[in-house]
């Protein structure tokens, strides 16, 4: 069962979360007893959100949810290969009998010069995903 997540404010201008029905403490002044709930969230990253902007100034909201939204797209472009990367790396590592095996995709990796994963992490993610199927413990066939 998912929790359910409340964000209060404080009146002395503080924002938090808690559970539904939890017993909250204002984390800045203590105070429990001039809460007011703001919003229900269904999961706790989104009141993290949430909080996180609430506790913002107004006059740097704007410009801090666009320095966080440039920050994000370039980490997870640095983190993550593209589906165009994968499938040449697919490609390259396609062996004669139709399968790939880690080798192959690590050589094929270092010859495109795409190493923002190790091969282990590129054929979880690929088995995560069904685009391969395991034939042995060395060796994978590609679905799609």
């Amino acid at each position: 069962m998912q929790g359910r997540w409340v964000m209060l404010r404080c009146e002395c201008g503080r924002n938090f979360g808690s559970r539904v029905n939890s017993n909250a403490n204002c984390p800045k002044c203590n105070g429990k007893t001039s809460l007011t709930t703001v919003k229900i969230f269904s999961s706790s990253s989104e009141l993290r959100e949430a909080v996180s902007k609430a506790n913002v100034p107004g006059e740097i909201v704007s410009e801090l949810s666009f320095k966080l939204a440039a920050y994000e797209k370039s980490e997870r472009s640095k983190e993550n290969l593209t589906s165009s990367d994968i499938q040449k790396i697919l490609s390259h590592a396609l062996l004669a009998d139709n399968s790939i095996t880690l080798n192959s995709i690590e050589e094929s990796m270092a010859s495109l010069k795409l190493k923002k994963m190790s091969a282990e992490q590129l054929i979880e993610l690929l088995e995560v995903s069904s685009m391969v199927l395991r034939n042995t413990n060395n060796s994978w066939s590609i679905l799609q």
